[in-house]
């Protein structure tokens, strides 16, 4: 599914950027000065490439500001939609509905408040090939087109770094897709979903190598898929530095929801080295009548999944159509135990020994990285002497240790 929309994706950006490349040819372009106010919808505040500036929709229309010293402020709703509109820098604030056809450059810093809408009828494009901030403050930014692609990436080709701020009451929706820090050249971008706020797409929502979302007591949508550490390019030689982290998400305090729409076949995707941080919020995969605890206990055990220090994760599923990943603090006595009860050697072959415990009644559970048990020893008399674990393929698993009041899960990996 995701190669398909992506090969779709291409043709479209193809399509557009042919399109605005060529609308200069019998396009009309008007240019931000701000000689007279900062009201938007002031003519006396515009240079045109031919002709008088006006407002309606006789002739395509490319509509670029790049403000130094004055900040345009869009107050009222006219019906009237650029063909091309770009902010190329500085500030510029929507108090009312504005509503274009296609973006390209969404750089400086836009500030959408509460009763406003920035809607696109295709691609939005925040911090291109240089930087972009949206704060959307109770407003909503949106790409929107009944047939298209539509999509909004934060952080966009070499040197791009973009920055979006949800807000109490605010929404972005993607449309098909929300992608941060995505593709050539592995550009920068951050997301923060705040308290009150909300993230959503339809297909999904994708965080590239240099992407980070962080949610911080919003609500994130993902869509039919979340994916983390994408390391997709256009174009293959565009590539970019990648660092220890490929994409994170740090769920602070709020809900994510995979597959929030209960559609088919639904995608969480972490890459080997991307990472979902857990602190006081919930992750989600839903989907009705399938349980994804195995998935989630697997990202779990190789790291892809973790929860901040000081506390460990806890999976359930609601046997209907939730599976829930929260992470709860570890007390003191969890913390005194896991400090004591050590498995070695690891890696191990043939034999796993432990130190920490007692020889007395001990029980040892092992667990594959899907949550099966692929060996389950109780009441053990003389744990010195090991347990035998050469009948199981090499690998990563769990082992469940409980020596009397002290339950640890330990990780091994077995060679």
């Amino acid at each position: 599914m995701k190669q398909k929309l992506r090969l779709g994706k291409m043709v479209i950006v193809a399509a557009m950027a042919s399109f605005m490349y060529g609308a200069n040819a019998y396009g009309q372009t008007y240019t931000w000065s701000g000689s007279a106010s900062n009201q938007f919808y002031n003519t006396s505040n515009w240079t045109s490439s031919d002709g008088p500036v006006v407002f309606d929709n006789s002739a395509f229309k490319i509509v670029r500001t790049n403000t130094q010293g004055q900040s345009p402020v869009i107050g009222q709703w006219i019906d009237w939609q650029p063909g091309i509109y770009d902010n190329l820098g500085g500030n510029l604030t929507l108090n009312a509905d504005f509503q274009v056809y296609f973006n390209d450059f969404l750089n400086g810093n836009v500030t959408i408040n509460s009763g406003a809408s920035f809607i696109c009828r295709n691609i939005i494009r925040v911090g291109r090939e240089g930087s972009g901030t949206v704060n959307i403050n109770g407003g909503t930014m949106r790409s929107l087109h009944e047939t298209n692609w539509q999509g909004i990436f934060i952080g966009v080709l070499q040197n791009g770094n973009g920055t979006v701020n949800v807000n109490d009451g605010g929404l972005i929706s993607g449309g098909y897709q929300v992608e941060v820090g995505t593709r050539d050249f592995y550009p920068t971008g951050v997301l923060n979903v705040n308290a009150g706020g909300t993230s959503e797409a339809y297909w999904n929502t994708v965080i590239g190598p240099n992407g980070t979302i962080n949610v911080n007591g919003g609500t994130v949508n993902t869509g039919q898929g979340f994916i983390v550490g994408d390391l997709y390019l256009d174009t293959p030689a565009n590539t970019g530095t990648l660092g220890t982290v490929v994409g994170q998400m740090n769920l602070n305090e709020g809900t994510v929801t995979v597959n929030h729409l209960d559609l088919a076949s639904p995608n969480l995707a972490i890459h080997a080295n991307g990472k979902i941080v857990i602190d006081n919020g919930t992750l989600r995969v839903r989907r009705t009548g399938v349980d994804f605890t195995a998935t989630i206990n697997g990202y779990i055990a190789t790291g892809q999944i973790a929860p901040v220090a000081g506390k460990e994760l806890q999976v359930a599923y609601d046997g209907t159509e939730f599976t829930t990943v929260v992470a709860t603090a570890i007390n003191n006595t969890q913390t005194a135990n896991k400090a004591q009860i050590v498995a070695f050697p690891n890696p191990a072959s043939d034999k796993l020994f432990f130190k920490g415990v007692d020889n007395n009644n001990i029980s040892i559970m092992i667990t594959d990285v899907t949550g099966k048990v692929v060996l389950n020893a109780n009441g053990i008399s003389n744990i010195s002497a090991g347990i035998d674990i050469s009948a199981l393929t090499n690998g990563v698993y769990i082992a469940k240790v409980a020596n009397g009041n002290a339950v640890q899960n330990i990780k091994f990996i077995k060679k």
